[in-house]
């Protein structure tokens, strides 16, 4: 409408001109036409016309108020499923590998050393597991330049295993006897009297009884659910009893009653905590030990709870360490905190972990025989008090084939055990001419002495396994001792190195290599007077390599040969007491 209007106006401006220009013109002079008609296209236009809207709206000024009542009544309702049956499906997995009741390796070895030793095994089942293991080794050829120094280890032990719908009861008993000799020394030695009395006799290794036996037996009763939902209720308890006796009417009982429950508890109130559990750890250990110069008892009684907690890929706990020391019937208590925490940095490739804790440990004749056989008969019993110990570490994989892990542990430990030997001077005439001429004393077998120390241990390991063909296995430890009174650490290494590596030839040869590496250690001997001990150097670093092989003519029967000390380094383990240099052994084992 705006273009046609445009148009109308211009002509009529057009016209309007026109006739101006006439009037003006016609003063001059007289136009000949008396009419002008203009053309042009018709469009016609009301003025005022309603246009219509493409989008047309009516405004209603009428409005309708809703206003009604309603309710939900929910009803149940009653569907029946009738699932179709499924076709099951056909597994096809490997079989089960065959298993045998039974195994027995026999051989012989260098220094006279015949070994045996069988093993009898229940197959598969739901509902029992029992066997029994008989072992025996031992040696009739001595060490050179040295008295006699054969010995021989046996062992049987009987186990079974009880297994219900929720429960599991299992039984242990356990028999070892190790006779050996007193050979670490080339002078007599002074032990306790036999049977009837309570005198010290001398003896002479050449030509006397140098003999030491011990005896030990263990038993294990225990009772605890297996169920794998950590909303029940965990527990276990176990009944123990251990028994160790010597040849000169020595002896020491230990009973044991340990208890540990455990359940997951309400959720955490605040919200951050994903999981909690709370754990309570009880352990009562009493120790009866008799010899002829004294009795003794002493015990250690701890509760232990814990309270264990998840934030995402973040686990920790803290809890307490309350003991009571029985020493002679005189209580201590003591407390130790505990804490510590595990993050998985990267899921089953990095793994970061901390703890803090303490505690109590006797230092029984059963713990020091064990770790040196050639210990007195008169131990020096004693407690050892773990004021504080850190372990920090991190372990995790790196790809499918090795597996780390690194740690770091700082112990601050008062009496700690080591041990050393002694010599005193008897009265003139109670030695045989040709030692008293030398100016020689008795030697008693090793003694105990404490100190307090410090002691820091970095440990790194690496595993490596290539299916089930290849594994190797390598472990370095450092130790840092800082001692109160003691000049050195004796018979403690600074390092040790440990390797082994196992090699499957298409499961028909077997080759094993192992070493062991030992920086060097040093021995002391206390004698009557002095203010210090004579301290010896042991050795230097070594390292014991062997070596094993196997033949598996099929899966029932095999041959075997075993080198060790290929390098022949007789080494003094315990000072005074150098261990066998080579020696091999090599058997069969057939299994039924």
């Amino acid at each position: 409408m705006n273009r046609k209007f445009f148009k109308i106006f211009t002509a009529l401006l057009f016209i309007a001109g026109i006739m101006q220009s006439g009037q003006v013109m016609g003063q001059q002079r007289e136009l000949d036409i008396d009419e002008i008609q203009v053309i042009a296209p018709y469009e016609p236009s009301i003025s005022e016309a309603f246009k219509i809207n493409l989008d047309p709206v009516i405004a209603d000024t009428v409005t309708i108020d809703m206003d009604f009542d309603y309710r939900i009544e929910p009803r149940r309702a009653f569907v029946r499923f009738e699932p179709e049956p499924i076709t099951p499906a056909r597994m096809r997995g490997e079989p089960l590998e065959k298993l045998y009741r039974g195994l027995v390796k026999g051989g012989y070895g260098s220094y006279q050393t015949p070994y045996f030793e069988g093993f009898y095994n229940t197959l598969r089942s739901d509902e029992y597991a029992l066997g029994v293991h008989l072992k025996h080794r031992s040696s009739g050829e001595g060490i050179d330049n040295f008295p006699n120094s054969t010995f021989s280890r046996n062992r049987a032990n009987v186990y079974g295993t009880r297994f219900y719908d929720q429960h599991t009861l299992k039984a242990n008993m356990d028999y070892r006897r190790h006779v050996f000799h007193y050979y670490g020394s080339s002078f007599s030695i002074a032990l306790p009297g036999k049977k009837d009395t309570n005198e010290f006799y001398l003896w002479d290794p050449f030509g006397g009884d140098t003999r030491q036996r011990h005896e030990h037996l263990s038993s294990e009763l225990s009772f605890g659910n297996n169920a794998d939902d950590n909303t029940r209720i965990q527990h276990n308890t176990s009944l123990q009893h251990h028994w160790l006796s010597d040849r000169y009417d020595g002896s020491e009982h230990l009973f044991r009653l340990h208890g540990e429950i455990g359940s997951q508890v309400a959720a955490d109130p605040f919200g951050v905590m994903d999981e909690q559990r709370f754990n309570l750890e009880a352990d009562a250990r009493y120790y009866y030990h008799h010899n002829l110069a004294d009795t003794l008892h002493a015990g250690i009684y701890s509760l232990k709870p814990k309270l264990y907690s998840t934030i995402d890929r973040i686990n920790f706990h803290l809890g307490a360490n309350v003991s009571a020391e029985d020493d002679q019937g005189n209580i201590t208590l003591k407390a130790y905190p505990l804490a510590g925490f595990q993050m998985d940095i990267i899921p089953e490739n990095l793994i970061a972990s901390a703890a803090f804790s303490g505690g109590l440990k006797r230092q029984s004749w059963q713990e020091l025989s064990a770790s040196n056989p050639f210990v007195t008969p008169l131990a020096g019993t004693g407690f050892s008090n773990i004021r504080a110990q850190v372990n920090v570490g991190v372990y995790g994989a790196i790809g499918n084939h090795l597996s780390y892990n690194l740690r770091m542990q700082n112990s601050h430990i008062d009496n700690h055990p080591f041990f050393a030997r002694a010599r005193y001077a008897p009265e003139p005439g109670q030695l045989p001419a040709p030692i008293q001429e030398a100016g020689f004393a008795p030697n008693q077998p090793f003694v105990v002495v404490y100190d307090d120390i410090r002691q820091l241990k970095l440990t790194a390991e690496l595993f490596y396994r290539f299916d089930e063909r290849l594994s190797m296995r390598l472990r370095g430890d450092y130790y840092d001792y800082a001692l109160d009174e003691l000049p050195k650490a004796w018979h403690k290494p600074q390092f040790e190195i440990n390797f082994h590596a196992r090699y499957n030839i298409q499961d028909k040869i077997i080759l094993t290599a192992e070493l062991f590496g030992r920086d060097k250690t040093w021995g002391a001997l206390y004698t009557e007077g002095a203010e210090q001990p004579i301290e010896y150097e042991l050795h230097d670093f070594y390292a014991d390599l062997n070596l094993g092989i196997e033949y598996r003519y099929n899966k029932r029967l095999a041959v075997f040969l075993d080198f060790s000390n290929i390098i022949n380094e007789e080494y003094e383990r315990w000072l005074g007491y150098p261990t066998q240099g080579f020696n091999f052994l090599g058997g069969i084992s057939f299994a039924f």
